[in-house]
């Protein structure tokens, strides 16, 4: 055989011309071809597992915010806290204000208001969500929000409906649930995971009054 590059003739079996130097090797046995193939195949695989619809990429889970009582000593619990006690948490205080029973709902259940206050002591806005909250009845069963109407045809629902709460703004809402006798005022931190455990509640009366009075002695 003859060398492409010189012209000499060469025995076939050498892997270099012994003239010139030149590669003798076919193409797909040199071996930077093979290392730019181990290449390609390496990159296409991490974009399929990056990219493919359904391959999700473990992450470990945010770190959810620990409630505290504002003006109680640390490690004091926030389960079963009064009316008017307020709670922190990420920069965000809260507190139920108030409660008292409005109505009823078209199938004749109890509407019950309850009366929150935000305020934002950080320098972003906090989204609020009205996904957050929810009324436990003494037997320990819990509604979510009431959208609905009343027993009169009127609709209501709660106002707190993802707002955003501005850096150093306070922001009260009332919020409306449909429940036979209401004891606790639930309110998850972590809009978007909770255990029991981090849970923040506000024990109501025993017989709350309704708006327009009645009851009161």
């Amino acid at each position: 055989m003859h060398c492409k590059r010189c012209g000499s003739r060469i025995v076939s079996n050498l892997n270099h011309c012994p003239y010139c130097g030149k590669s003798l090797l076919p193409f797909y046995r040199r071996f930077w071809v093979w290392l730019i193939v181990v290449f390609l195949i390496g990159a296409g695989v991490a974009v399929l597992l990056f990219h493919t619809p359904g391959v999700k990429v473990e992450e470990e889970p945010p770190t959810p915010p620990t409630p505290f009582v504002i003006g109680a000593a640390e490690g004091t619990s926030y389960k079963e806290l009064a009316i008017e006690t307020t709670v922190g948490y990420s920069l965000l205080n809260v507190t139920v204000a108030d409660s008292y029973l409005v109505d009823v709902s078209s199938n004749g259940i109890p509407i019950t208001a309850v009366e929150v206050r935000f305020y934002n002591s950080g320098s972003k806005a906090i989204s609020l969500y009205s996904t957050q909250w929810q009324l436990q009845s003494s037997d320990g069963t819990r509604v979510d929000c009431f959208i609905g109407k009343t027993g009169d045809g009127e609709s209501i629902r709660s106002e707190l409906e993802t707002h955003a709460l501005g850096p150093g703004s306070t922001y009260t809402t009332t919020l409306y649930f449909a429940i036979e006798s209401p004891s606790l005022v639930v309110f998850a931190p972590n809009a978007i995971s909770y255990t029991e455990e981090e849970l923040v509640t506000w024990k109501l009366a025993d017989n709350p009054e309704d708006s327009s009075g009645e009851g009161q002695e």
